[in-house]
């Protein structure tokens, strides 16, 4: 969550006479530092999130002032401090409605207020926003692997989040992303929730077990996945070389639930990855839900082969296509001519074929019970291999 600008009116506004010229909509997004900037040199070198602070001194026309905050809103800086009143004294109306448009926040201190007071300030609010974050993810980085502590930093969650609220989990996996070292999993985290701002509720962000982990707090899952979507497209769009996939889990009430919707969404993103899909959500997942959510794949993996073993053994032998059979008798309900069509043979071929199964499998195939499980081993075999091969 952060320090934001808003928290910066809340807390020190006063003592520092900040005045909100333009951009409210953009004042609940998180500062993650203070650069005195007086050349536009260094903007290329900020990361994002970064709030500018300026004199005005390298900006005293309207055009460099103009063209300095395109660049800052171009590098994802937060905000801009002019302290006004011996270089810069009045922001044209055309700035305005610019950083207006862009919810760009634009502040303004008098010139009797020293920068150097506010910029210390400012960064030590951030170095213990930080520092409150990490605590928080650390709290539920031990709940993810003992559920227990939930109950037991209920009080410390409680400081952030309506913890008797609805609460779901992302997880974000970027392709390679094991092999990055700090600064890098750094930079990507700052890129990842610079799009990600949008989200008005509370909300944790953090690194664990390979993924990236957005806890979000009271937001309709709607709100979410359209927030998710964008920042898929906008990422992929600015970090195209990096290949992502995005698991959501479900909303469920009361923070001790946090952990089964962190299960849910790992099981959601373990299927993005399986099926090559940018988004999965665990509602719309299907049988997949149970699937995924089977920690032994060994029992899965037994439980395919058991069921077409015999047909995938009867194939290799006399190279035929009983298992591929099998799939179109379950998957056209048995029709004869439909399966005939997707196999592009002949009607008496498929009817001996599907005569020939029944004998080897020692099942009519009939009721819905016995084609199920020949329907879930299917299933299985398409998680397991990202294939049905066939």
């Amino acid at each position: 969550m952060g320090f934001t600008i808003e928290d910066a009116f809340i807390q020190c506004g006063e003592q520092y006479k900040l005045k909100l010229l333009a951009g409210k909509n953009g004042c609940a997004n998180a500062i993650s530092w203070i650069h005195l900037i007086e050349d536009t040199t260094i903007i290329q070198q900020l990361w994002g999130k970064e709030l500018a602070v300026t004199t005005g001194l390298g900006f005293q026309s309207d055009e460099l002032l103009f063209r300095f905050i395109e660049k800052l809103v171009k590098h994802h800086s937060t905000g801009l401090i002019i302290n006004t009143g011996k270089y810069i004294f009045d922001i044209p109306s055309f700035i305005i409605d610019y950083c207006n448009e862009q919810d760009f926040p634009l502040i303004s201190i008098p010139w009797e207020i020293h920068l150097a007071d506010v910029i210390k300030d400012f960064s030590m609010r951030c170095i213990m926003s930080e520092r409150e974050d990490q605590q928080l993810s650390k709290y539920f980085r031990k709940a993810f692997i003992n559920p227990e502590y939930l109950e037991t930093y209920r009080d410390e969650f409680m400081t952030f989040f309506d913890v008797d609220g609805y609460f779901q989990v992302v997880l974000i996996s970027i392709e390679n992303s094991d092999q990055y070292d700090a600064i890098e999993l750094r930079r990507v985290s700052f890129q990842i929730q610079l799009y990600l701002e949008k989200i008005n509720s509370k909300f944790s962000f953090f690194w664990f077990d390979s993924y990236f982990v957005l806890i979000v707090n009271n937001i309709l899952e709607e709100e979410l996945l359209e927030i998710i979507d964008k920042m898929h497209r906008r990422t992929q769009k600015k970090m195209p070389e990096r290949i992502i996939h995005i698991g959501i889990g479900s909303s469920l009430k009361d923070i001790n639930n946090v952990v089964r919707s962190y299960k849910r969404a790992k099981g959601a993103v373990e299927a993005a990855l399986t099926f090559n899909q940018n988004i999965i959500e665990f509602s719309s997942m299907g049988i997949y839900q149970i699937l995924f959510s089977l920690e032994d794949k060994n029992i899965l993996k037994q439980f395919y082969i058991h069921q077409l073993q015999p047909l995938i053994d009867y194939d290799d032998k006399h190279h035929t296509e009983f298992e591929k059979t099998l799939y179109y008798y379950l998957k056209y309900n048995g029709s004869p001519q439909k399966i005939a069509a997707a196999m592009y043979t002949h009607r008496n071929t498929i009817n001996y074929r599907i005569r020939k199964i029944k004998e080897i499998l020692n099942s009519e195939i009939e009721t819905p019970e016995e084609r199920f499980q020949y329907q879930l081993a299917f299933h299985i075999k398409k998680m397991l291999t990202k294939e049905l091969s066939i």
